[in-house]
């Protein structure tokens, strides 16, 4: 046998003998994070485009994400061969192989509706969850303008409308005291459910804490000589030891947020839109800033078409995009609150 026979089979050999072939560790990484992102950033516009379709009195809709399934194939082969002819004709050597890669994702929607959106949407935040929130570390004042409408009959900001001054003076003195350590909750479980307990731990000697402990206690109407007062959902307080508060349900929050928006006027003035309960052209307390153009911006936050126009929240208004940032949570907790599990992402290979 020839040396270049010997050759071709030592190549035959060598190229059929194929083993397990594993997927690369640096595919999962990549999908995991790049799936990740894209169903962050839907979520966002999703969200946008609905506090938008809300403000233009239109019906919100939303699309949840429930699983995403990857399959990957990968299949290999090779084949060698080695033809011999007469003394006069050259011997051939013919060597082949070939891979093929494939993903095929899918994705399953479910969209919001029945009773799940009455959960959702239509109920109002538990107090209970809002003010672990704040114990976590949220800002109170970024969380009370937010997600509160009433706390013991002093009114927050709505659609557009100042807030009561007292309301005011309220948030301001539970964020100082906040800051300062002294504000603390408790959540116990009881009969008919859990209950938020709000402690106002009395500071040893006079100072910033005590001002703003007598402070909170005289604006709320509370017993100076209690520590703690139970939280309870409602408009007025039963007792000087009880402090109400009405959440608004995500909804609400939402109208809320379409104040902010940049609405043209010819939509304002010929009923197109929502009207804020303040003149135009007057200062009105907006929750984030919504900004709107005939085109899509270069850089933004989240952006959205709807009704030939482009609305966005603009990449550097920290604020706008803090609070945006909070209304998605907040949807999270408005149905239990409890956070729910974000969608399964299921990665089988083959």
């Amino acid at each position: 046998m020839s040396a270049l026979i010997l050759r071709a089979a030592v190549a035959a050999a060598m190229m059929t003998e194929v083993g397990c072939t594993h997927l690369p560790s640096r595919i999962v990484v990549r999908d995991r994070f790049d799936y990740g992102q894209s169903v962050t950033e839907s979520w966002k516009r999703q969200m946008l485009l609905n506090v938008v379709r809300i403000r233009y009195a239109d019906a919100p809709v939303f699309m949840d994400v429930t699983s995403i399934i990857l399959s990957y194939t990968l299949l290999e082969n090779a084949n060698a061969g080695a033809t011999l002819f007469s003394s006069t004709a050259p011997n051939e050597v013919t060597l082949g192989a070939s891979a093929t890669f494939a993903n095929t994702p899918t994705v399953t929607y479910q969209p919001l509706t029945g009773d799940k959106f009455m959960k959702s949407m239509l109920r109002p935040i538990p107090p209970a969850a809002l003010f672990q929130m704040l114990q976590t570390g949220w800002s109170a004042e970024m969380l009370l303008r937010i997600s509160v409408g009433t706390i013991n009959g002093l009114r927050n900001s709505f659609r557009g409308s100042a807030a009561d001054p007292r309301f005011d003076q309220l948030i301001a003195a539970v964020s100082r005291l906040q800051r300062a350590g002294g504000l603390n909750i408790r959540i116990e479980q009881q009969k008919d459910g859990e209950a938020a307990i709000m402690a106002l731990p009395i500071p040893p000697g006079a100072g910033t804490m005590s001002a703003d402990r007598a402070e909170i206690q005289r604006l709320l109407g509370l017993d100076a000589g209690a520590t703690e007062y139970s939280l309870t959902f409602g408009l007025t307080p039963r007792s000087p030891t009880e402090i109400a508060v009405l959440t608004r349900s995500m909804l609400e929050i939402m109208v809320e947020y379409g104040v902010g928006i940049d609405v043209p006027d010819a939509d304002r003035t010929e009923g197109r839109a929502l009207p804020t309960l303040v003149a135009v052209g007057a200062p009105t307390s907006q929750l984030v800033h919504v900004l709107s153009g005939p085109s899509a911006p270069a850089n933004a936050y989240a952006a959205v078409p709807y009704r030939g126009r482009w609305y966005w929240v603009a990449d550097r208004d920290l604020t706008s995009k803090m609070r945006f940032t909070l209304l998605m949570i907040l949807s999270s907790l408005a149905e239990t609150g409890v956070a729910p599990v974000m969608p399964v992402i299921t990665v089988p290979s083959r």
